[in-house]
């Protein structure tokens, strides 16, 4: 997962957002561009993993950095530099947070999820998230418990071919390779 380009994402929906918003609907949102970019492109923005929990889908290290709970204290620490979060309520500290990492194409999908979502409150966005159909690929799961929402199960959910799924996949899978072995000659 690439930090900073998540970071570069709650930025800009916080920006779109007055710069504050309930964190449930942050979540939510982040969630609905990854899922949105997966149907246009066949790739997640964030690169982040995720999980169902009672409240519905989750970015889990999204979750992991709102809660102050990132496994890096390094990351959080730079985290927490930008973003603060009490009452429920995710708030943007710093203006001047770069969109170098963000394709035209994220914006445009990343505008329009802060439009359609614009102002939703924790209620109206709950109610959505549960909605029959949105979300087929999560499950309900008790209170404290996370179970993992495979790539696969979301673009299955998203109508895409099995042979589709199993090349972008493996196309995800190389790229992570090569990226680390690259990594691993600095």
């Amino acid at each position: 997962m690439d930090t900073q380009k998540l970071t570069e994402i709650v930025a800009y929906i916080l920006t779109r957002n007055d710069g504050v918003m309930d964190y449930y609907n942050l979540i939510k949102e982040c969630y609905i561009a990854d899922r949105m970019s997966v149907a246009k492109t066949g790739y997640a923005m964030t690169g982040d993993s995720y999980v169902s929990m009672n409240r519905g889908p989750v970015l889990k290290n999204l979750y992991s950095f709102i809660k102050n709970k990132y496994t890096d204290a390094d990351r959080q620490h730079l985290w927490n530099q930008i973003f603060s979060t009490s009452d429920h309520k995710i708030k943007l500290l710093k203006n001047d947070v770069p969109h170098s990492k963000l394709s035209r194409c994220d914006t445009n999908i990343l505008n329009e999820v802060c439009q359609r979502f614009y102002k939703y409150s924790y209620a109206q966005m709950r109610d959505y998230s549960h909605s029959e159909g949105v979300f087929p690929e999560w499950q309900p799961v008790e209170r404290g418990e996370e179970k993992p929402i495979p790539m696969e199960n979301i673009m299955k959910a998203l109508n895409f071919s099995d042979e589709d799924i199993h090349i972008l996949i493996n196309e995800h899978l190389s790229y992570e390779q090569e990226k680390s072995a690259l990594c691993s000659l600095n």
